[in-house]
């Protein structure tokens, strides 16, 4: 090992520093886990604590809860259906099913072992090729971002469940209201109706809530379902078999890459890298039906991609200063109040403090992994909690979420109105997380597709005379195609049976 990285391991472990990975982590963990509340704001809530340590252990604290606020929302959207960050949208998909078969617990510990290895695999890129990755990065201008989106938008075949018509629907739906508010690059006012809170368009964490939290609390009420009973007596039970340790494999690895990647480019996220993990697992899986009735695979492949966007967003953040997400943006702001000033000269003027953290990275991946091995048999029992006690708390804290993202009650109704939305959606079969995708990618793709227009004077050969935008163009047609042929093959099936 490099001499710098065995001091920087070393240093890893003065207790300071260790003791402010342990707080972060934890910390991290509890954030993500509450409906509304995301690493952003975690990091947020650290500022008056950082100012008063030294560079080491600042910069360790801020990446723990970063990493801890990531695996932390999984708890929320296994246990409530209820994502605890944007990023953890996908792992509803399976992790709720999972939890309503009673297996509640064995979920919670596929997504931290899975998060645990994306973090893991970040942290190796972010230490080893962190500067060729930033490279990378920097080719991506208005048509990739384009590119990345309308593949991205592929997805909502895969995200609709047994019926695609209900889910593409519901993908539009999102695209629709993606369009509300301000119009970036003309001025122009869409959708608003006067009312000037629409003016900022919909915030995705509001209607995050909306759509899946508020209207479980809905449904819920109105079923009025028996509570399923968890198996929590030991934790053997909660342990995956052989079988699903190997079926989980490829799905973390294809998730941590995808994560990695999605996370280096600036202006993505876990949010988008969980969706397109889940779809790309799903579709070479062997049992593709499978996929959203409660499998490991369905929480493994997006807890490892976008725990693997944590190490992938801090590449660009070091080595060029650029935030490659909301989180490293606010923590970007961090390090420069600490006298930390990322890009090229931090390896040179912080040389020692970036192997330190570098190492530490690393080493909180551990901690989180215990410390969610240790929650695996404390969280569940939340379920046992009566519903007429727990039904009130999961909207109270709903309602705080929703209020504290902007200090602003607009933002609660957003999320009261998109839970009656989302409970008459269920109640008809219509799924919500295309309908999230499209909100996510809408503006993404609309905003991207007009500068690159506008650069080019109208040229549309642009999006194919460039490398990967052309490369994302060619696999989206791909996976279209794959789709339609797809669902046409399943269909004579059906008439069969």
């Amino acid at each position: 090992m490099d001499a710098g990285l065995l001091q920087g391991l070393m240093d890893a472990f003065q207790p300071i520093t260790f003791l402010m990975m342990f707080v972060g982590t934890v910390g991290g963990i509890i954030i993500g886990a509450i409906p509304g509340m995301s690493g952003s704001m975690g990091v947020i809530l650290l500022l008056p604590l950082v100012y008063q340590l030294d560079k080491v252990p600042a910069m360790v604290v801020l990446a723990a809860m970063f990493c801890g606020s990531m695996y932390g929302g999984s708890i929320s959207a296994i246990l409530l259906r209820t994502p605890g960050t944007p990023s953890a949208s996908a792992t509803v998909l399976d992790g709720y099913p999972m939890g309503q078969n009673g297996q509640a617990g064995k979920a919670l510990f596929v997504a931290v072992f899975a998060s645990a290895i994306g973090g893991l695999l970040s942290g190796i890129c972010l230490l080893f090729i962190a500067p060729q990755l930033a490279k990378v990065a920097l080719n991506f201008q208005a048509p990739e971002f384009f590119a990345l989106s309308i593949f991205g938008l592929t997805l909502m075949a895969g995200s609709s469940g047994k019926n695609m018509v209900k889910g593409l629907i519901s993908g539009f739906m999102g695209l629709f209201l993606s369009t509300v508010g301000v119009d970036i690059i003309s001025g122009n006012l869409r959708f608003t109706f006067g009312v000037v809170k629409l003016m900022a368009g919909f915030n995705i964490l509001p209607v995050l809530i909306g759509i899946f939290a508020l209207a479980q609390v809905f449904v819920d009420l109105s079923n009025k379902t028996p509570q399923i009973k968890q198996d929590t007596s030991r934790l053997g039970n909660m342990v995956p078999s052989r079988e699903e340790f190997k079926s989980m494999l490829l799905p973390i690895l294809i998730g941590s890459v995808i994560g990695i990647v999605i996370g280096i480019i600036p202006g993505s996220g876990g949010a988008i890298s969980c969706f397109l993990a889940y779809e790309v697992v799903r579709r070479f899986s062997k049992h593709p039906e499978l996929f959203g009735t409660g499998i490991v695979e369905g929480i493994a492949a997006p807890e490892s991609s976008n725990n693997g966007t944590t190490g992938g967003a801090l590449v660009p953040l070091l080595t060029l200063g650029i935030p490659g997400d909301t989180v490293t943006a606010v923590m970007l702001g961090a390090f420069m109040l600490i006298g930390i000033k990322p890009g090229p000269q931090l390896f040179v003027e912080n040389g020692q403090a970036v192997n330190t953290f570098f190492m530490a990275f690393i080493i909180m991946q551990f901690l989180m992994l215990f410390f969610g091995i240790v929650g695996t048999r404390v969280w569940p029992k939340l379920l046992d909690v009566p519903r007429c006690v727990m039904m009130p708390l999961v909207m109270i804290f709903c309602f705080l979420g929703a209020y504290t993202l902007n200090n602003n009650l607009g933002d609660v109704i957003i999320a009261l109105v998109f839970g009656i939305v989302g409970f008459f959606m269920q109640k008809l079969g219509f799924p919500g997380a295309p309908m999230i995708l499209g909100i996510i990618l809408g503006p993404m793709a609309e905003q991207n597709l007009n500068r690159a227009l506008l650069i080019s004077h109208n040229d549309w050969k642009v999006f194919f005379a460039r490398p990967i935008s052309c490369t994302f163009i060619i696999v989206t047609v791909l996976s279209i195609v794959y789709t339609a042929y797809s669902s046409a093959h399943k269909r004579p099936e059906k008439d069969k049976k």
